[in-house]
């Protein structure tokens, strides 16, 4: 599915043409128009970069919905079954249960302000933690 920028704006500028020349024969002030104009361009704009983005995100979603291999993981260990790599299975095997569960909310979307409040700890603490593990994996690659 596309979305057609060059078309919608087209056929948006046509129906304001159309509109205008309705508030010129009723008398409307040169000024109102000009400002009705300007806030309708802009909310045009708006529209445009919505329907850019939707059109882009759907695309993005129709192949994850076409995709059935991929499964949600809920747990550490599921996190762990994951893994295909011997070298990285081993780093995260012996990875603390806590780190563990920081990098499992990571990949399920939780920000590192949630993950703070539900695991008690400090946004220092989670960063760091992440950091090590990465450091880590990127050292087996």
């Amino acid at each position: 599915m596309v979305y057609n920028s060059l078309k919608s704006y087209w056929i948006w500028r046509r129906k304001k043409e159309a509109e205008e020349k309705e508030w010129r024969a009723l008398g409307v002030h040169e000024n109102i128009i000009a400002e009705l104009h300007d806030f309708d361009r802009i909310a045009y704009n708006s529209d445009d970069r919505f329907y850019k983005r939707l059109y882009d995100v759907g695309d993005f979603y129709e192949e994850i919905i076409e995709d059935k291999s991929q499964r949600e993981i809920t747990s550490v260990e599921q996190l762990l079954d994951e893994v295909e790599s011997p070298a990285m299975y081993k780093i995260l095997k012996k990875t603390s249960e806590k780190t563990l569960q920081i990098l499992l909310m990571r990949v399920r979307g939780y920000s590192v302000k949630d993950i703070t409040e539900i695991l008690h700890l400090s946004k220092t603490s989670v960063y760091k933690r992440i950091k090590n593990v990465r450091e880590k994996l990127n050292k087996v690659r």
